[in-house]
């Protein structure tokens, strides 16, 4: 009798460890799903905004490339104008002797720096004047 109540008690004891072992294995598989849930989320998350600042980045790039190309059509304008203003002044130096004779002469002192600094952004409408600016020859 002693015995078989040992034995029902081992049996008892290996059923209750056998329960116990598979909740805990239940437990374990949980809680690594879980952690596997929340890491997706967060990598969605991420994606999410990767894919914001890709968009960001892109519109920035499209700006840029229609600001180049803005540039460069006003480059080509004044490339253009450029060459027409010394084609004119060619043609008006072949046709005219006196006026040959003033385009070969040199630029007075300081306008070649007021024709730079007229390039240059300034601040209001008013015509800039180099610092050096002086009638040569006096």
């Amino acid at each position: 009798m002693i015995a078989s109540l040992q034995a029902k008690a081992i049996g008892l004891v290996v059923g209750g460890l056998a329960l116990l072992s598979a909740f805990l294995y239940w437990q374990h598989i949980t809680s690594q799903r879980d952690a596997y849930h929340a890491e997706a989320e967060r990598q969605r998350s991420r994606a999410e905004i990767l894919q914001e600042h890709q968009q960001w980045q892109r519109q920035q790039i499209e700006t840029l490339s229609n600001a180049m190309v803005e540039r460069d059509r006003k480059l080509s304008a004044i490339a253009e104008d450029i060459s027409a203003s010394t084609a004119a002044l060619d043609q008006l130096g072949e046709q005219n002797a006196e006026i040959r004779a003033w385009l070969d002469r040199d630029l007075p002192v300081g306008i070649g720096d007021w024709v730079r600094e007229l390039q240059r952004p300034a601040d209001g409408d008013a015509v800039q004047r180099p610092d050096s600016t002086r009638i040569p020859h006096q």
